[in-house]
């Protein structure tokens, strides 16, 4: 419903006007009834509302006082007049100042409902312009976090304030009284709220990750003369501008997202939010440096410590680096391009031990450990025949779902096991198609002089694989699954046809009636006739 304030000193015109028209029917709702110009002007600055209808004459303040001051405080109130015909000097005045539409007295129902209506339709364009203004700055925000986060993870620097504001939009340039007082302090801030069992819903956490940035960007607005924040894979990233760094405000701002966030926790049971503070900058270009700061600070909370860490007061150490030997990565990449999924899980057992005993760990270190186990294994299934979709970079932006150590590990052994098992299922049964056509073919062919050869053609196998194969799958040779085929559909002809047992014989492809009764008693124990004997 759209809000509306009456104002006129005659409380007759004041009844008409609530009882010309329906106005819950017309889209709005009387919010507030005023007698004189300056009551008029509380109400507004009280309730905010969409439309003023005012007589252009009022004790205290008049109509057109009362419009140019409320639209000042509020530049998107509509304003209506109410006036006299010998009003009309008046009246261009008020227009001058922005009046939406008049009415003149005597009121009529029709004029002012069509008025009513009018207003209405020209509020939700508005509504729906500055929508999509919001959309776009909030789309120009994501897009500057984004693009300030590549730079940041290759150790670029970032462009300057005029830049960002002229391509993103967002203003930290200081104003004059600032530059006067030496200029702005800029800064890069990561927020990341740990969800357990982020990875069995996905959709939870983009709800929550999107509640949390809305919290993130109402607050920072307390200790920021102008900030932005964003999604990343990382969090939420906020980069912020202002005078001066106040450490106390920081840390209380940071407490109160902290506890916001973390109130969600009947829905997200659990929910844990960590936040990293980038150094101090007295360029906006250098706030790619001060996001890679808490980045890495970010990442390290893998490996334990305070919710709230500060470059300033702790240690980067960017050149500790961990690199895997040799030897473990050629043993993950064979466990992959072999799909030996217990081999593979051995393997990333030593492997993480081998971290843990890093000294100083940091979650830096841990995250390459986790990129180089999961390239080294996407390169070893690459291998297969019908290797996976790629998988590294989504399995990898997943390291930051991990909350320890024990996670980053879990993570890697229930995927990757699992994409492994997976490919090894499908080759089996890729393997075992062919073999299935094979058997079907001699089910449906026995009678038929069949070779080896013949059958390896048709399901496109050189002789010697798919004899190989037929043996591994099956049990049985070509030669003798085929005979047990024959025996078993002359057994039946035995027991419910009066044909000889020559007939038999040729029936089921065979010539020679000597090997036919032989290879019978073989596979059966007893020969044709005695068979035929027993069951008849």
């Amino acid at each position: 419903m759209l809000k509306v304030i009456l104002a006129d000193d005659e409380k007759k015109v004041i009844f008409l006007l609530q009882r010309l028209i329906d106005w819950e029917q017309a889209g709005y709702e009387i919010v507030g009834i005023a007698h004189d110009g300056l009551s008029a002007l509380r109400l507004v600055e009280e309730t905010q509302p969409h439309l003023l209808v005012t007589d252009i004459r009022m004790p205290g303040c008049s109509g057109i006082d009362l419009i140019r001051q409320a639209r000042e405080l509020q530049p998107s109130l509509h304003c209506i007049i109410i006036s006299g015909y010998r009003e009309f000097e008046y009246a261009q005045k008020a227009i001058k100042y922005g009046v939406e539409d008049y009415l003149l007295k005597p009121l009529k129902k029709d004029e002012l409902y069509s008025i009513l209506l009018r207003i209405r339709d020209k509020l939700g364009e508005e509504e729906k312009i500055e929508s999509r203004r919001q959309k776009n700055a909030i789309n120009r925000q994501a897009q500057l976090l984004k693009d300030l986060r590549d730079a940041a993870a290759r150790d670029l620097p970032f462009a300057g304030a005029e830049e960002i504001h002229d391509s993103y939009g967002v203003d930290l340039l200081p104003d004059a009284a600032e530059k006067s007082a030496g200029g702005n302090v800029f800064y890069a801030m990561v927020i990341h709220p740990d969800i357990p069992g982020a990875e069995s819903g996905p959709g939870s956490r983009r709800i929550l990750m999107q509640h949390s940035l809305d919290i993130v960007r109402k607050n920072i607005e307390n200790i920021s003369a102008t900030s932005a924040a964003g999604l990343i894979p990382e969090g939420i990233a906020a980069i912020l501008s202002a005078p001066a760094f106040d450490a106390v405000d920081v840390r209380q701002c940071s407490t109160k997202i902290r506890k916001e966030i973390e109130q969600q926790r009947d829905l997200f049971w659990g929910i844990r939010v960590s936040i990293s503070v980038g150094s101090r900058k007295s360029t906006a270009g250098e706030l790619s440096s001060s996001l890679r700061e808490a980045l890495w600070l970010c990442a390290d909370r893998v490996c334990g410590g305070p919710s709230l860490r500060d470059a300033e007061s702790e240690e980067i150490s960017f050149d500790s680096h961990y690199r895997m030997q040799p030897g473990i990565r050629r043993k993950l990449q064979e466990s992959a391009e072999y799909l030996d999924s217990s081999f593979f899980a051995a393997t990333l057992s030593n492997s993480f031990s081998e971290l843990q005993q890093v000294r100083p760990l940091y979650g830096s270190m841990v995250a390459e450990w986790f990129e180089e186990v999961v390239r080294d294994c996407g390169f070893g299934l690459a291998q297969q025949k019908n290797s996976p979709p790629s998988f590294e970079e989504d399995l990898i932006r997943r390291f930051w779902y991990c909350r320890s150590l024990q996670e980053v590990y879990d993570l890697l052994l229930q995927e990757i096991s699992g994409i492994i098992d997976r490919m090894q299922e499908e080759k089996a049964e890729q393997e075992s198609r062919p073999i299935t056509l094979a058997k079907k073919y001699i089910q449906d062919h026995f009678e038929e002089p069949l070779r080896l050869e013949d059958i390896s053609d048709m399901v496109g196998f050189n002789a010697t694989y798919f004899s190989s194969l037929f043996k591994k799958e099956t049990g049985q040779g070509f030669a003798d699954y085929l005979a047990h085929v024959r025996v078993e559909r002359a057994k039946s002809l035995l027991m419910s046809d009066d044909r000889s047992v020559m007939d038999v014989c040729e029936m089921v492809g065979y010539k020679d009636l000597k090997y036919f009764s032989r290879l019978f008693k073989k596979i059966t124990g007893i020969s044709p006739s005695d068979y035929r004997k027993l069951y008849r």
